[in-house]
C-alpha cells in the first residue's frame, strides 16, 4: 500500500503540470489525498461508483476512475472536469498510481527477501 503522503505528493505534482484538481479515495469513500477542499462531499457518489461495473464515469462534473492493483480495486481517482482532455489526463494518473503500487510491492518483496536471508 502506498502512503498517503506519497499519493498527496504525486497528485500535487500532477496538478502543477496539468492544472487539473485530483482526489484519491479508498473504496469506502474516505479521502486519502486531494488537491481541492470539497472532496468529502463526493463520498456517496464514490460508493455508488465502486459498486458500478464501469471503470470510469462522469459524475457531478468530475471524472471518476477505478485504480486496480492486478484485479483488486484499490483506489478511486477523481479528476475535476468532464472533457476529453481531463479523461486522458485521468487515465495517465491512474497509470502512474498503478506503477507506484507495483514499485512499492516490489520494494516490499525485496525487503522481505533480504530479511529472510539474514
Amino acid at each position: 500500500m502506498i502512503s498517503n503522503q506519497i499519493l498527496q505528493s504525486t497528485i500535487e505534482g500532477l496538478k502543477g503540470i496539468t492544472r487539473i484538481d485530483f482526489c484519491i479515495c479508498d473504496t469506502e469513500g474516505k479521502v486519502l489525498a486531494s488537491t481541492f477542499s470539497e472532496a468529502e462531499e463526493y463520498e456517496n457518489s464514490i460508493l455508488a461508483f465502486v459498486d458500478s461495473p464501469a471503470d470510469s464515469q462522469v459524475i457531478q462534473g468530475y471524472q471518476f476512475f477505478k485504480v486496480f492493483d492486478e484485479s483488486q480495486l484499490e483506489y478511486i481517482l477523481l479528476a475535476k472536469g468532464s472533457n476529453e482532455d481531463v479523461y486522458m489526463v485521468g487515465k495517465m494518473v491512474v497509470f502512474q498510481i498503478q506503477n507506484l503500487l507495483v514499485a512499492y510491492k516490489e520494494r516490499f518483496d525485496k525487503d522481505n527477501f533480504i530479511k529472510n536471508l539474514l
